[in-house]
């Protein structure tokens, strides 16, 4: 027997009885145009799945089968929010969420649900711009955990944040941790990027390919720990790919760095010849910053012959003429 509502005439008391009969109605969703669902939400089928497939996936459910346990949970909650009319922006209110938490055979709280839905959406429906208040609660929130010694749990500090936020803008806890790994974290560094962490990144890109999160580990210890973002990773690669567009890229037959299997042989000679390029630059300024010119001549001093220094409270000054005088002195010999 079906624990789904049929509208028919004959029915057994068994069907009539069970708890679900009267709240459920999926004959009625067979009509439902899927296509602008489909724009907003990552549907798990193609089509309504058929009255004897959804009842056996009810009682998967119910019973103790693990098998792509997770897969059928969402093909039922999606036939559940179809079968309620749920607006594509899945904004329901508290009763519709306990009315989601009674019907599924599975356990979790009408928050859970709420939250699960939001994976449904399709990026572009849910990328709704971080408000101050959302960032400041986030940032409180990590500090916190951190202190705490809890550690990045992505998925409480998400409830958290759903919880305390006034607008009740449900963020996942994938939001939550690109926002502080983009946006929000201290340790990030900001500053405008040199020729010789041009030539690391490179060096090492090349050596461990694209793993963003590696890179911007390893880039760190040049920078007094700051970490520059994926995202300022991505972009300077795509900057400095497109500025080696404009060199003669020559097959280089050998190379002194070990090289990633994640690039093909057009991809390596860029990286190659941009990373030559960048070594020239930087042993010139190298050499800039070490070239000597001896004295030749005696150093005439006027009549300012102190150099004053400050810092913060305290002003030292030099004798400049004692200095110079020792000089001349030694040139003269």
């Amino acid at each position: 027997m079906s624990f789904l509502h049929i509208q028919s005439n004959q029915q057994s008391t068994d069907e009539s009885s069970h708890p679900l009969n009267q709240k459920l109605n999926f004959l009625q969703i067979q009509t439902i145009d899927l296509k602008p669902y489909k724009k907003k939400w990552r549907l798990l089928f193609n089509n309504i799945p058929s009255l004897k497939i959804l009842e056996s996936i009810y009682f998967d459910l119910l019973g103790q089968s693990t098998q792509e346990r997770e897969t059928k949970e969402m093909i039922f909650l999606q036939c559940i929010l179809l079968n309620m009319r749920a607006p594509l922006h899945l904004k329901l209110n508290e009763e519709q969420w306990i009315h989601i938490s009674e019907l599924m055979p599975t356990q979790k709280t009408p928050f859970e649900w709420s939250q699960i839905c939001q994976q449904f959406i399709h990026q572009s429906a849910y990328n709704n711009p971080w408000s101050e208040n959302e960032d400041k609660l986030l940032l409180d929130i990590i500090l916190s955990f951190q202190k705490m010694k809890k550690g990045n749990k992505w998925s409480k500090i998400a409830r958290e944040l759903n919880e305390r936020c006034l607008n009740k803008c449900i963020r996942t806890p994938k939001q939550c941790r690109e926002r502080w790994g983009n946006k929000l974290d201290p340790s990030i560094n900001r500053d405008e990027w040199t020729d010789k962490e041009d030539l690391l990144f490179l060096q090492l890109l090349l050596q461990h390919g694209r793993r963003w999160a590696e890179l911007s580990i390893r880039l760190s210890p040049i920078n007094n720990n700051k970490k520059r973002t994926e995202f300022s990773l991505k972009h300077r690669f795509k900057k400095l790919i497109s500025s080696a567009n404009n060199i003669e890229t020559k097959s280089i037959p050998g190379t002194k760095y070990a090289i990633s299997s994640d690039w093909n042989n057009k991809e390596i000679n860029k990286l190659l010849c941009k990373i030559s390029q960048l070594e020239i630059t930087t042993n010139q300024k190298e050499d800039q910053n070490f070239y000597y010119h001896p004295l030749s001549k005696h150093i005439k001093l006027n009549d300012l012959k102190k150099l004053v220094i400050i810092k913060r409270n305290t002003k030292v000054e030099l004798d400049l003429s004692i200095l110079f005088n020792s000089t001349n002195t030694e040139l003269n010999i």
